[in-house]
Formats: structure tokens, sequence, C-alpha cells
């Protein structure tokens, strides 16, 4: 009986400590700084890959400026507009990692 009641405690103990970790943990919109994460990222002048104009390299950094949704490519129509070495253009989402919170374009 003894050893039941002190599980039971653990367990509890556990259930608090693990609801505490959890309300303490970052958010993961806001990780950055952002970068290319493919072999080559593409680079657009709009939202589509009607105006790809250049292929940046793996791990260009980006600073993600604002996003917004057109061309279905790659998975996703999500497209961020970034600034890097490059210039200013468009990525695809799905080549931007550590993606920062931003707003709509």
């Amino acid at each position: 009986m003894g050893l039941k009641r002190l599980i039971r405690s653990l367990l509890a103990v556990g259930a608090i400590g693990g609801a505490t970790l959890l309300a303490a943990a970052p958010t993961a919109s806001a990780f950055g700084p952002s970068y290319c994460n493919s072999s080559t990222c593409s680079l657009s002048n709009s939202p589509s890959t009607g105006g790809i104009y250049f292929e940046m390299p793996r791990n260009t950094p980006v600073t993600m400026l604002c996003w917004t949704d057109n061309q279905w490519w790659n998975g996703t129509n999500r497209w961020f507009k970034v600034n890097s070495t490059y210039g200013q253009g468009y990525m695809i989402a799905t080549q931007v990692s550590n993606q920062t919170s931003v707003g709509h374009c």
C-alpha cells in the first residue's frame, strides 16, 4: 500500500514539473537567425517560380520581412519576402530554416 502511494506521489510531482517546463518553453515561431536550408535556394522577384533570378548557396543568411500565399511549389504556397546578401526577394517557405515570426506582406 505504501509503494502505490509513493508511486502516485512521484507521478503527480512529475506531471506538475512537466507542466511547468511546458509553460516556460519558448515559442518556435521566433527562433532565427533564418537561412537557406537547401543545396541552393531560389530567390525570386515575385512570390512565384516565374520570377526566380538567383540561386543562393546553402546556409546563406536571410532576414525575413513578411509572408504571402501565392503559387504552390515544393509542397506549400507560403512565400517569405527576405533580405539577403544577394538582394531582396521572395523565397518559398520550405527553403527557409529557423523561421521567425513576421506579418503578412
